[in-house]
């Protein structure tokens, strides 16, 4: 990549304070960029960085205009969203890495792949070494599957899609048009669903015959599982992105541009709406709707239905201030539970017969 920052600024929509013709070629972090390399600062408690950075440019929201540390930096750039400011040259530098046209005139499978006689794969679909692809898969146009990657019988899958190495994609299963989907995810397992039997104790197997669908632009993490529905269909709503190591059960319904972050579990049934947030090792128990816009704060264990832009905290999960309160509290019991021995101390000692009584 080599841009220049005049360049720079009008991609990113932003104002520069700076040299115009100085070109950046690369990009990287406060700390480890070069002056041909372009930074941003997205979080204030990182702002002291600036006046160690060596970048040749940075993003800066608008609120850093005039701001000593700002002045720093020899080229600024300031916008709306930094992050997203530096995203847009990321997306520059990853395409000049990947030069490789996407779209191919016709499907490109390995030699050493497998794809079925009746699967139909799209032009410029590409298929890696030892992938599977079953009968009656429709696989869209600008696809890209990886090596080591199994796509069962009447799966579908959209255009411009980038299935990475060791991905699982069970039968009937559908996937939307661009979604990005890590290694070791596996897409329609089997829902966890038994029927015991009450004389026997015995988990009998309830067949699960629904399917997985994942709607546009959604990207799933690495070892993500997302169970198949036992009858219908989970599904994973546009625009939705899900972190590595999360755990979707059956019949699960997932709104749109929703963030899933890692480790979180939803049980069977659950209905979550859209934009919700749901932080780290969340755990979400089965059958609950969970509103629009809601907020679930790493840990939480939710066992009620959650109102719209609910924000909750703890486990089990209450209103984020709440939550906090009796967190507080919690860690105040040692003293409590001194302060309260000392007092019944003192009421026996100046009243014997209110011993029975405290």
């Amino acid at each position: 990549m080599k841009i220049t920052l005049n360049e720079l600024s009008q991609m990113t929509g932003g104002e520069l304070h700076g040299d115009a013709a100085w070109i950046v070629t690369g990009a990287a972090g406060l700390l480890d960029a070069s002056p041909q390399d372009v930074s941003f600062l997205g979080n204030p408690k990182y702002a002291p960085q600036l006046q160690k950075t060596k970048a040749g440019c940075v993003f800066l929201p608008h609120s850093a205009k005039g701001l000593p540390l700002a002045a720093t930096v020899k080229n600024q750039v300031f916008v709306e969203d930094p992050q997203w400011a530096f995203a847009q040259i990321l997306a520059v530098i990853e395409k000049d890495i990947n030069k490789t046209p996407r779209k191919l005139p016709v499907a490109m499978p390995d030699p050493k792949s497998s794809v079925h006689a009746e699967a139909r794969l799209s032009p410029g679909v590409t298929v890696g070494a030892f992938s599977a692809v079953g009968r009656l898969a429709l696989i869209g146009e600008g696809t890209e599957i990886a090596e080591q990657c199994f796509i069962g019988p009447q799966v579908k899958v959209g255009k411009d899609c980038k299935i990475y190495p060791q991905v699982v994609i069970r039968e009937r299963c559908e996937i939307g048009d661009r979604v990005i989907i890590h290694s070791g995810a596996v897409i329609g397992a089997d829902g966890f669903g038994f029927s015991t039997d009450r004389k026997t104790g015995d988990h009998r197997k309830i067949p699960q015959i629904g399917n997985v669908v994942v709607e546009n632009d959604v990207e799933i993490g690495a070892n993500v599982t997302i169970d198949r529905a036992t009858i219908g269909t989970t599904r994973i709503g546009a625009g939705t992105k899900i972190d590595n190591l999360v755990q979707i059960a059956h019949n699960v319904q997932i709104g749109k541009n929703c963030i899933i972050v890692s480790q979180v579990g939803v049980s069977g049934s659950t209905k979550i709406g859209n934009q919700v947030t749901l932080a780290g090792q969340a755990g979400i128990i089965g059958h609950l709707t969970i509103g629009d816009g809601a907020i679930i704060t790493a840990q939480s264990g939710v066992i009620n239905d959650v109102e719209p832009k609910a924000v909750l905290f703890g486990s089990p999960a209450r209103p984020h201030r709440e939550g906090l309160k009796i967190q507080a509290l919690l860690g105040k019991l040692p003293e409590i539970y001194e302060t309260l021995k000392a007092l019944k101390a003192s009421l026996e000692t100046n009243n014997p017969r209110s011993k029975n009584h405290v």
